[in-house]
């Protein structure tokens, strides 16, 4: 009953009542008895807002980055590969190819940043915890060494220097990749 006398409709309970599917001998049986009260739940998340927030990256420039730098991560370490076993040929291809993509992929980034200078103020800090300092520099490391590695392969000079790029570019190679 409600305050002002009425009727809640399905509210009240009738004595004596057999519930429909029950047996006249006094036994119920299983999965027929009560209905739930309750009605089946769908989730909504605070205030409407979405539990997940979606990428705010554009669309080309996060993939590409990704891409671009694991291919030049694999470059490296097949360059290096193949000056050990004495493929020159292949070692400078696979250098030359290593440092276009590590250059496409800091393209790919500074785009997405948006500026130029706001690479430059993410290697102002070096984060461990952050993906994304943690990237920038291996990528600003890494990309010289992948250039000075490519340079010398092609003009033949300053041969050290080249095996010690190249060393260097094959070492951090996997960290760009990953």
């Amino acid at each position: 009953m409600t305050g002002d006398g009425g009727s809640r409709p399905g509210r009240e309970a009738i004595t004596g009542a057999v519930p429909a599917g029950a047996r006249g001998n006094g036994r119920r049986r299983r999965g027929k008895g009560e209905q739930p009260v309750v009605p089946d739940t769908e989730f909504t998340s605070y205030y409407g807002q979405p539990v997940l927030n979606g990428p705010v990256w554009k669309v080309p420039d996060i993939p590409a980055y990704f891409f671009l730098g694991g291919l030049a991560g694999g470059a490296s370490l097949l360059g290096a590969g193949s000056q050990l076993t004495g493929r020159r040929r292949a070692a400078t291809v696979a250098k030359v190819g290593a440092f276009g993509a590590v250059g496409g992929s800091l393209v790919a980034l500074v785009h997405d940043l948006g500026r130029p200078e706001r690479f430059l103020n993410m290697l102002r800090v070096m984060k461990p915890t952050s993906p994304m300092s943690m990237g920038s520099w291996l990528l600003s490391v890494y990309g010289p060494l992948a250039g000075a590695s490519a340079a010398t392969a092609v003009t033949g000079l300053l041969p050290r220097v080249g095996a010690a790029a190249t060393a260097g570019a094959a070492v951090t190679g996997p960290g760009v990749a990953a």
